[in-house]
């Protein structure tokens, strides 16, 4: 009896932690993801490590470049994401995880509109979109 016991609250606890650790992550390009940690409002951009911080909630690409929209996030209110705040930011793709990946950002509407401009970036498509309101 005790045994059994013993199993149930092991199986709770097994049961629990994963259900209060949880995390995901999308394919972008590349190796390059999107990815979260226990709340989708931590969804980052991601190649080994964070390239642009929460919360990412649009993303699209090209051959060259990731561009990317993010809200940030104020953890001095009771909103935490800042939806009235867009950043903007445009990464170019490396091949080595080890490579410094540069990174443009962030950046205002104009600031990006006009750096996708000299950059050559056309045809901008934000595919990757995520909600706003958990």
């Amino acid at each position: 009896m005790i045994q059994r016991k013993l199993y149930t609250t092991i199986l709770f606890s097994f049961l629990l932690a994963s259900c209060l650790f949880d995390s995901g992550s999308e394919n972008v390009a590349g190796d390059y993801e999107v990815v979260w940690i226990d709340t989708y409002e931590s969804r980052a951009l991601s190649k080994g490590e964070e390239i642009v911080s929460e919360y990412v909630y649009a993303v699209g690409y090209d051959s060259k470049y990731i561009y990317v929209k993010q809200h940030p996030v104020n953890y001095n209110s009771n909103k935490r994401i800042d939806e009235s705040i867009t950043n903007y930011y445009i990464v170019e793709m490396t091949e080595s995880a080890f490579q410094n990946k540069p990174v443009y950002g962030p950046l205002t509407k104009n600031g990006f509109d006009s750096l996708s401009n000299v950059l050559g970036i056309k045809d901008l498509d934000f595919d990757m979109t995520y909600p706003t309101n958990f």
